[in-house]
């Protein structure tokens, strides 16, 4: 489900490549007044055509509502929170969520940095295939449109998909490791012995294979289609990288929802979101970088520009990958809070 949710992330994307054919026919003052008008209708579209939730419908007042009325009053004395004011509440929750487990703050920690690597291509892949591809500008714009749409769409559908199944492995090895374990003691021996298995893990460390794995296979595709010799090359391993590295979003959104108490999944949301908002500044770091490298370049011959730009990218989203892997690995490998670990026992 968070992965079919966050699919969305991914057609707005395609569409927004498709900009680049705008701003070439209209140029790009009215380029932003269309993407700007097209925002205002959907807006309104989505506030007249999507239904209430039911879950607040249910909420409404009717034959129960002496029965809801007490069970609210009572939720409110077994939890101080609801008894806080809204800014109190929001404060303590923000507090337990960061300091609930090293699972939960690695995870934020991998989130934020692979965030910096995704927008950093997603602000820069345009302007350096321009510089490296200057002829082909306009197909850049429609193949980077399919190749966002589709194979980030499937990469994040598949991922989810994996890291559903990954829980009937944790289970089958758990089982195959407990009978493992019964049969040294009776005297029987193994043939084969790994330090490290899915027994090692619980359910939620499992998922976390999956962007673990995404993120150190976008580490080569990434860095081939920074460094691709020809237009074809660099668009096939460009999508190849989609197809491997977007796989991330619903299972970190799985485990993080997992982790945190009862009611403080919004608040464990907007925080995940946070970490995307701060990693915007990457762009922009990248951008001081490139510009300062360019202007400091007196001998600059034409294509150098390109080629500042590629070495950047490779460094600073290869960089980022890795270092969400190593974040996400740690995170998997950590405990769960006590609460998380209490109800999962």
């Amino acid at each position: 489900a968070n992965s079919l949710y966050g699919s969305g992330v991914y057609f707005g994307g395609g569409l927004s490549s498709l900009s680049i054919l705008l701003d070439d026919n209209f140029g790009w003052r009215s380029t932003c007044g269309i993407i700007g008008g097209y925002g205002l209708v959907m807006a309104v579209l989505t506030t007249l055509i999507l239904p209430n939730d039911p879950k607040q419908l249910q909420l409404q007042p009717n034959e129960g509502k002496s029965t809801s009325t007490t069970f609210a009053k009572e939720k409110e004395k077994n939890d101080p929170i609801d008894g806080d004011s809204s800014s109190n509440a929001l404060v303590t929750d923000v507090q337990q969520i960061v300091s609930s487990s090293k699972r939960i703050q690695w995870l934020f920690l991998g989130s934020f940095l692979r965030f910096c690597s995704g927008l950093c291509i997603g602000v820069w892949a345009a302007p350096y295939y321009k510089l490296a591809f200057p002829n082909d500008a306009s197909s850049y714009a429609v193949i980077n449109a399919a190749i966002v749409g589709l194979c980030g769409v499937s990469s994040g559908l598949l991922g989810g998909y994996i890291s559903d199944k990954s829980i009937g492995l944790v289970s089958s090895s758990s089982t195959s490791s407990s009978s493992s374990s019964s049969s040294i003691s009776n005297g029987e021996s193994s043939s084969l012995s790994f330090p490290i298995s899915f027994s090692t893990l619980d359910e939620d460390g499992a998922r976390l294979i999956v962007p673990i794995v995404g993120s150190l296979l976008a580490v080569p595709t990434w860095w081939l289609t920074s460094h691709a010799s020809t237009f074809d090359a660099a668009m096939f391993w460009l999508g190849t990288e989609y197809l491997v590295a977007e796989c991330w979003f619903g299972p970190t959104v799985a485990v993080l929802q997992n982790g945190v108490r009862k009611g403080q999944g919004g608040v464990a949301q907007g925080l995940f979101t946070l970490t995307g908002a701060i990693g915007n500044l990457a762009p922009s770091l990248l951008g001081i970088i490139y510009s300062r490298q360019i202007a400091d370049d007196v001998a600059t011959v034409s294509g150098s520009g390109s080629e500042v730009l590629s070495t950047l990218l490779g460094v600073g989203v290869c960089g980022g990958y890795l270092l969400s892997a190593l974040c996400f690995s740690l995170s998997a490998l950590s405990s769960p809070s006590s609460k998380v670990a209490s109800k999962t026992s």
